[in-house]
């Protein structure tokens, strides 16, 4: 029994417990009324059982490695996403030695990518000319990372398959090239228009997604053919060469590193509040823009809600006392005005209450939002000019 137990550890999460996660963490997007909710993603998900019976005996198999892909799309943008990121990445692909099968693959990683992040991410920009209706090619957004990390695993499988899989290596690089000149357009569009919170977002989706894309590359085995390729790939948001898509990854990537690195990390102390996890509106914007965030959640939430949301802000400063978006975050909840600030403080655990009447946290309070944006805006503009100049 225990030899079963871990081959099928082997093989990844369970389509059953997989489910349970989504259905916790973003249940709204599996809803009658949303978007999402009649995607191949979510459809996916609802079937579920059916998948775990058929990965009990074929854990390889298709329906399978959909609903892995299902599960991170639903769920990469909120507060507690699947832990899939290695299998979706790495191990599917290395677990592929037949040519066609890996066709197939391809074939459901492009039946999930077409779907809107919109429906299921608050970090995402649109741009798309004047009278047309936004599709999902005029979306700009972290899930188009996720997209490259999945295709570069299964591009370096492509390639250790040989000649037999030159198809797929060849539909591969063509997706990936046709991607990354995308989204630089996308980029130099949001800071020609010169608003900050565009500009600053588009320098860190840029970052994000060739940080993705060159990491996958970067863990091909050693004995990955053709080295060319891998030299593409990796390392784009680091070299000021012109000559590659106009440099615009190295000038995203080093605004992102001056100004907004710090401020997107990981905010696990949000998981805990399960009130985040109500709806989409909930969702957290890229940071540090939390202020409107902060406002619009203090007036969803009940008062006892609203207190353990600080609470996690306030843990996420005390880690990352250099962040400022949860500070804006805190700032927001303070003006909208539900109530006296004392009244909340006072239901927060007693090691935070100090916390949040005293130091950064006041300051942030009594700063208003256009005067941090002002600041903002200025350590953007040097990042910029330094960059380009590089």
């Amino acid at each position: 029994m225990r030899a079963t137990h871990d081959a099928r550890v082997k093989h990844g999460i369970a389509p059953l417990v997989l489910a349970a996660q989504v259905a916790s963490t973003s249940g709204w997007a599996l809803e009658a009324n949303s978007g999402a909710s009649t995607s191949v993603a979510a459809l996916s998900v609802r079937e579920a059982a059916k998948v775990d019976e058929l990965w009990k005996t074929s854990p390889g198999n298709l329906d399978y490695f959909r609903l892995l892909l299902s599960a991170h799309y639903l769920t990469v943008g909120t507060f507690c996403p699947t832990d899939v990121d290695s299998r979706i990445r790495h191990h599917v692909w290395l677990e592929i030695d037949d040519p066609e099968h890996l066709t197939q693959a391809l074939d459901v990683v492009d039946s999930l990518a077409v779907l809107d992040p919109r429906f299921v991410s608050a970090r995402v920009l649109t741009h798309h000319p004047a009278g047309l209706e936004i599709g999902r090619d005029h979306t700009f957004s972290g899930h188009d990372g996720e997209w490259f990390s999945v295709r570069a695993g299964a591009l370096g499988r492509a390639l250790m398959l040989g000649e037999p899989a030159a198809a797929s290596a060849t539909r591969l690089q063509e997706a990936i090239d046709t991607e990354l000149a995308r989204e630089a357009v996308m980029f130099e569009a949001c800071v020609r228009e010169g608003d900050l919170y565009r500009a600053l977002a588009a320098s860190t989706i840029l970052a994000h997604n060739v940080g993705d894309l060159s990491r996958v590359v970067e863990a091909w085995p050693k004995r990955t053919p053709s080295p060319e390729v891998r030299e593409r790939y990796v390392r784009l948001g680091h070299e000021p060469d012109r000559s590659r898509f106009g440099g615009s990854f190295y000038v995203a990537g080093a605004v992102n590193k001056a100004v907004m690195a710090i401020e997107n990390h990981r905010f696990l102390a949000l998981r805990a509040p399960k009130a985040l996890r109500r709806s989409r509106e909930m969702l957290l914007p890229i940071g540090p823009f939390f202020f409107d965030w902060g406002m619009q959640a203090a007036r969803a939430l009940e008062e006892i809600e609203r207190a353990e949301v600080v609470a996690a802000l306030l843990e996420t400063h005390l880690s990352r006392v250099e962040q400022n978006g949860v500070l804006r975050a805190v700032a927001g909840f303070a003006e909208a005005g539900m109530g006296a600030w004392g009244d909340l403080v006072a239901n927060l655990p007693a090691r935070l209450r100090k916390v949040a009447t005293v130091g950064a946290v006041q300051a942030a309070i009594r700063t208003p939002e256009r005067a941090f944006l002002a600041r903002l805006d200025n350590r953007y503009r040097a990042a910029l000019k330094e960059a380009r100049g590089a």
